[in-house]
């Protein structure tokens, strides 16, 4: 892992939390405490269970968030990708994760020490105000989707499951059909809490209707309103 130093002053990432809501005093701090590091695909960021030590940002890459139950068991809890943040979980209480973040891919990733956030979040309002209704929106999605998943046919459930990856990634540049990520069946089946044959089976009658296409690993969204549809009385 190679770990670098960027300028959070002269950052061309427009949607990064910083560089929207921290003020132009702040950003030499920032710069001046964070590290970025390189990872390799199916490395881990931090581990559920360890102690809180700072927050991260995704400068390059594609990750997902996982939780464990019963048994050695991993459910993904969410996709996150460049300019997103990580870690913001472990927040508050006893400051422990409560979940894993892995790499889809080769990644860049950004670390601030917990002190120096805390730090920057009291400085500046604008960036409290921000994280204070992210933090909201993640939870009231969090718990919605828990619910939801409780009562939708399997079906249903790999419906959404596309539905996430494409909110999460989108589509391959000009390509409005193609994932620009498309996760392992078996991360699919574990998003969608179904098993790895029900995925199989699913995503084999949506291309026999029309409504993907398999391309290797890869899959064509041919149909995405039919999936939208699917999921219409279900709000995420």
């Amino acid at each position: 892992m190679f770990i670098m130093k960027r300028k959070c002053e002269t950052c061309t990432h427009s949607s990064c939390f910083i560089n929207k809501y921290c003020s132009d005093e702040w950003k030499p701090i920032i710069t001046f405490n964070k590290t970025t590091t390189d990872y390799p695909v199916g490395a881990t960021i931090f581990t559920e269970g360890e102690p809180v030590t700072g927050i991260y940002e995704i400068y390059a890459g594609k990750i997902k968030v996982v939780s464990s139950y019963g048994n050695g068991k991993e459910r993904i809890i969410s996709f996150a990708k460049r300019e997103q943040i990580l870690g913001y979980h472990g927040l508050g209480g006893n400051m422990i994760y409560p979940v894993t973040a892995v790499t889809l891919e080769a990644s860049q990733v950004t670390f601030i020490p917990i002190g120096v956030f805390y730090k920057a979040v009291k400085a500046n309002p604008d960036m409290a105000l921000f994280l204070v209704k992210f933090f909201a929106d993640q939870l009231k999605a969090s718990e919605t989707r828990m619910k939801l998943y409780a009562v939708m046919s399997a079906l249903e459930k790999v419906a959404s499951a596309l539905l996430t990856i494409v909110n999460a990634f989108g589509f391959a540049g000009k390509d409005n059909t193609m994932l620009s990520y498309t996760p392992s069946r078996k991360d699919i089946a574990n998003l969608s809490g179904t098993t790895y044959e029900t995925v199989i089976r699913v995503l084999a009658e949506f291309e026999k209707t029309g409504v993907i296409k398999p391309e290797g690993k890869s899959i064509r969204i041919l149909k995405l309103s039919f999936l939208k549809n699917i999921c219409e009385k279900y709000s995420f």
